[in-house]
């Protein structure tokens, strides 16, 4: 009559050794002349849509197919589109595939969600404001170039949309620039620094980064006024505004829950 297996595949961000687990397949298929997959694919915590599912149907071969995406709930709320499979090599814990999703799905404008939130300033009153426009979420990298004191500011992020975003350049064109790429649990918690006279003008003469992690800086020279610390608990650093031109003369902190 035909053969009827489950299974629980793990599906990984990439194909290295240090790919991240994101989601597991888990569900049925059935073989009555072809295998026909009726399977939930779940995200783990630490994806982008931890919780959420997609619900997803076809049929299956070793060569490559299309499935189905029917259904989805969390973020992914009413989710439809198409999942394209494609065999990336067999080894001997059997095939791997190469999945890429393409789908649209319900984006739920929940009041109760956490929002960002946008922190007092630190610096001088010079430099022209600079801000950005999607309210971010999680903080990615950073990337300061400095000397004496801090020359320019940028970073990256992700906003309440799950879209990638980024910021800056923001300040001038000199200094030494070193950047910190966060790992997918680390966050800043804590920023730093001092801002003081350079030149003429009060501006941003230090900055520390700490996060859940280590500990970055400080760069620039440590000499003025001394400002920040750790962010509110259970927050951590999802993005930054200042006022610049040639040098960051002020810097401003996005938080937002961890």
């Amino acid at each position: 009559m035909g053969e009827l297996a489950v299974n629980n595949w793990t599906v990984f961000d990439g194909p290295g050794s240090n790919a991240k687990l994101v989601a597991r397949a888990q569900g049925l298929h059935i073989n009555a002349g072809d295998w026909h997959l009726s399977y939930s694919l779940v995200f783990e915590n630490g994806s982008r849509y931890p919780g959420s599912t997609l619900q997803v149907m076809g049929t299956g071969n070793e060569k490559g197919t299309e499935w189905a995406v029917v259904g989805g709930t969390g973020e992914l709320g009413m989710a439809t589109g198409v999942i394209h499979k494609r065999l990336h090599e067999h080894n001997g814990d059997g095939n791997v595939f190469e999945l890429t999703i393409t789908g649209f799905y319900f984006l739920q404008k929940d009041q109760s969600q956490p929002k960002a939130q946008k922190l007092e300033s630190w610096g001088g009153s010079g430099g022209s404001p600079k801000d950005i426009t999607e309210p971010p979420k999680r903080l990615q990298s950073i990337s300061i170039s400095s000397a004496t004191v801090i020359d320019s500011i940028a970073f990256s992020y992700t906003d309440e949309a799950g879209k990638e975003q980024s910021a800056g350049p923001w300040g001038g064109a000199g200094g030494t620039l070193r950047t910190i790429q966060l790992g997918a649990d680390e966050f800043v918690k804590e920023v730093s620094g001092t801002y003081g006279t350079f030149k003429g003008a009060t501006v941003i003469t230090s900055l520390k980064f700490v996060t859940n992690v280590r500990t970055w800086g400080p760069w620039g020279e440590k000499f003025g006024t001394n400002f920040g610390g750790p962010v509110k608990s259970g927050h951590g650093v999802a993005g930054f505004y200042v006022n610049a031109d040639k040098y960051v003369d002020k810097i401003g902190l996005y938080i937002h829950p961890v």
